[in-house]
């Protein structure tokens, strides 16, 4: 899968905003290390207080690198999602917001984790680093282990809130 050509069929889907006219002549493209826990991220080379100020004046906002996992060339529907969100970022949308979300789906929809092995295999990567290892139910007492990234809502067993 060449990336540069993804990246060409997805430059004039991103939406305008601040630096969206300068996309096209600032992105480099980079792979991440492959023990890299990312599956992308957008670094301005300009700095935070350079950038800021770039974005309130409407100016040019430098070179802009985008990082992706070398794991991404595998599965081509969550390289189009993850560039796509790394694009929304260089556009100027730097926030996880839930407008950065609308854009993305609405562009490259993203995949579940049952369809990518490496979206599993960072999942495992993180369960295996987090001190919780076990639910535990503070109703019945039922406990299971910690299968998810986010805390469940309910009880597995008795249904109560945790």
């Amino acid at each position: 899968m060449d990336v540069e050509v993804v990246l060409a069929e997805l430059l004039p889907q991103i939406p305008n905003n601040v630096f969206s006219k300068w996309l096209g002549d600032r992105i480099t493209l980079i792979w991440l290390e492959e023990e890299d826990s990312r599956l992308g991220m957008t670094r301005f080379e300009e700095g935070n207080a350079e950038l800021v100020r770039r974005r309130r004046l409407k100016l040019d906002p430098g070179p802009i690198t985008i990082g992706l996992h070398p794991g991404l060339v595998l599965e081509p529907e969550l390289l189009r999602h993850t560039l796509t969100h790394e694009l929304v970022h260089a556009s100027g949308v730097l926030n996880h917001s839930a407008e950065l979300h609308e854009i993305v789906e609405s562009i490259a929809p993203g995949i579940s984790i049952s369809n990518s092995p490496l979206l599993q295999e960072k999942r495992e990567e993180y369960l295996d680093s987090v001190k919780v290892k076990f639910w535990s139910c503070k109703h019945c007492g039922y406990e299971w282990k910690r299968s998810t990234v986010r805390k469940p809502l309910r009880c597995h067993k008795c249904a109560r809130p945790l």
